[in-house]
């Protein structure tokens, strides 16, 4: 069994605002031209991720030539302390992995993030390579792109068409 993948960061803002910003607005910071289904799979960015912070409600990628994939479900929100999701960005479902993000106010402004991202054996040989793939994607996306949209303090212009 492999370890999970862990990132913690420190952001400037409170809980339920860094929750809404990772679910709600997520297609105002993911990196969608360089970190989407459309961007390997057509050459352009996607137009935009829908995501529905419910129970069982889907995070779909939209991509440049209207293609809905989905990228996984949630599994359990309790904002704004916690989600978990099933995720399987460009994976069969089978190849489900578990993200679990929880945010703990530290001040009025000051929020603690942290993901961590398991369940590789479900990948069987390719684990190790898509965990290591992960860990750096992570850095990107979330400790890169998330904590800059959280240094801004509101919900950057979408990138919708």
């Amino acid at each position: 069994m492999l370890k999970p993948v862990v990132k913690v960061i420190e952001v400037p803002i409170d809980a339920p605002f860094a929750y809404r910003l990772f679910t709600s607005g997520i297609a105002s910071w993911w990196p969608l031209d360089t970190r989407s289904i459309s961007a390997h799979s057509v050459g352009k960015p996607a137009k935009t991720i829908e995501a529905d912070p419910i129970p069982g409600g889907a995070i779909i990628e939209i991509s440049a030539d209207d293609t809905r994939y989905v990228w996984g479900n949630f599994a359990d929100c309790a904002p704004p302390f916690s989600l978990a999701i099933d995720f399987h960005m460009g994976q069969p479902k089978e190849h489900n992995t578990l993200l679990a993000i929880s945010f703990l106010q530290m001040e009025e402004h000051q929020t603690l993030v942290k993901l961590v991202h398991s369940g590789w054996d479900c990948f069987g040989p390719l684990a190790q390579m898509m965990r290591e793939g992960y860990d750096r994607g992570w850095d990107e996306i979330f400790c890169n792109h998330y904590a800059q949209a959280c240094q801004k303090g509101r919900f950057p212009e979408s990138r919708a068409c």
